[in-house]
């Protein structure tokens, strides 16, 4: 059975008139971001994270001149640290690999339920990857999640940015620039997929598109954070 080891973290009753003030000043500001007032947390060692986000990367099919790679899958954390929050860094968590679709399906509920999925609206119901791939059997799949779960339960792909014919060479840059900018922006840890298929370097790989996929989309869009808005306030439940 797969442990969770995320929980969500909330502040105190006194600290909710803090945060209100904080989001006010930052429209008043014009400064457009502002830290969400929950995070989570590894229960095993402490570390604190903004958010958590997937990824999926389907696998190739073999062609005249080369043999099909394994789709793969991620999740990937943003770390709250010493940083600014508009600059934290990201944090491979965990990832999974198949050739088949239902495996690689499966592999993706299996990191949902470790990095923390229900904790809260929306965490880990998206995966960022090409929406318009294997719409069958994910939907066949989703048909029995929401038939247990509600419609929170489905998995949801939705496509990084700049997603086109040329979004492989700009998701692999964007990926290099994480890890070889100072500080360094991205972590792969100890997972071992995401070391060696960057090291071997196979275009088109369905590990470095899904990373450098997520990686852009995080860099240029900043989801760990709130939209600062005048008037909007809501005290969430735990």
């Amino acid at each position: 059975m797969t442990k969770c080891l995320i929980k969500k973290i909330l502040p105190p009753p006194e600290h909710w008139m803090l945060y209100r003030q904080r989001r006010e000043e930052a429209e008043i500001t014009k400064q457009p971001l502002v830290e969400k007032v929950h995070h989570y947390q590894h229960v095993e060692t402490g570390q604190l994270y903004y958010d958590l986000f997937g990824c999926v990367g389907w696998p190739t099919e073999d062609t005249v001149s080369s043999r099909g790679q394994p789709g793969y899958v991620a999740v990937v954390s943003i770390v709250k640290s010493e940083r600014p929050a508009k600059e934290a860094w990201f944090k491979l968590m965990g990832e999974g690999e198949s050739e088949h679709i239902p495996v690689l399906l499966g592999e993706i509920l299996r990191l949902r339920k470790q990095f923390g999925f229900g904790l809260h609206p929306g965490l880990l119901q998206a995966f960022i990857g090409n929406e318009g791939k294997h719409i069958t059997e994910t939907a066949l799949l989703n048909e029995k999640l929401i038939s247990v779960h509600g419609d929170r339960g489905a998995i949801l792909i939705s496509p990084p940015t700049d997603f086109g014919q040329d979004a492989f060479d700009i998701y692999k840059r964007s990926m290099d620039w994480a890890i070889k900018c100072t500080p360094s922006r991205f972590a792969p840890g100890s997972n071992s997929i995401l070391r060696i298929k960057h090291q071997e370097y196979h275009r088109d790989n369905p590990a470095i598109f899904a990373i450098g996929g997520l990686i852009h989309w995080l860099l240029t869009g900043t989801p760990w954070m709130d939209a600062s808005r005048p008037n909007v306030f809501t005290i969430e439940e735990g």
